[in-house]
């Protein structure tokens, strides 16, 4: 089934050999990875932790991150550090405390879910840190608020990259005025509609 994604960045999905019949509208994470070596260098940053969610999207994103910075040389990583998927309570507060094990390393390259980032920020507030560390943050946080509401103190001066988007004039009506008189040939709509609307068809 030809599947088209319009958030999956994960790189290994540009292999055609075992993805013949997927494709993307978003970049995958190599460039962003690129992007945020530029950035850092821009900054004149030569040295950086990063942070990861663990899982493929933070993984694969680091690792990217850290392939880039070989190639442009002139950077070092202070440290790697990997947020568990299912973290104890705690968790953050020991990332935090790890990242200042390396304190001269202020600048922190964060490839994480929302909810990491959300907590890693809300840890840095604890431990009285908000403004010591300067944030280079991935797609998923981008210009989300949810992850800075109320922490506003300890994300300031963050930069986050994002995808260039454009808006598709007539995609909104189009997209909302569908219902099951005109969206027949979709065979998993109803599926969509019972599910949305608690029904049964």
């Amino acid at each position: 089934i030809p599947q088209i994604s319009y958030a999956s960045t994960a790189p290994e999905l540009s292999d055609p050999g075992r993805y013949e019949f997927f494709s993307r509208v978003v970049p995958p994470d190599s460039y962003q990875a690129q992007a945020m070596v530029a950035v850092v260098r821009a900054l004149g940053w030569s040295y950086v932790s990063t942070l990861a969610s663990e899982g493929n999207y933070g993984e694969s994103g680091v690792e990217a991150f850290v392939q880039s910075s070989r190639e442009a040389g002139g950077l070092c990583i202070a440290q790697s550090i990997k947020i568990p998927r299912e973290p104890k309570p705690g968790e953050f507060a020991k990332v935090i405390g790890r990242l200042m094990e390396t304190s001269t390393a202020r600048g922190v390259v964060l490839f994480a879910n929302e909810d990491d980032i959300r907590r890693v920020l809300e840890a840095a507030t604890l431990a009285n840190l908000s403004g010591h560390f300067s944030w280079v943050g991935s797609d998923s946080w981008g210009a989300k608020m949810a992850p800075v509401q109320g922490l506003e103190e300890a994300a300031h001066g963050a930069i986050t990259i994002l995808p260039k988007r454009a808006s598709v004039p007539g995609f909104d009506e189009y997209f909302t005025s569908r219902s099951l008189e005109n969206n027949r040939r979709n065979l998993w709509f109803h599926e969509f509609w019972e599910d949305d609307f608690n029904c049964r068809l």
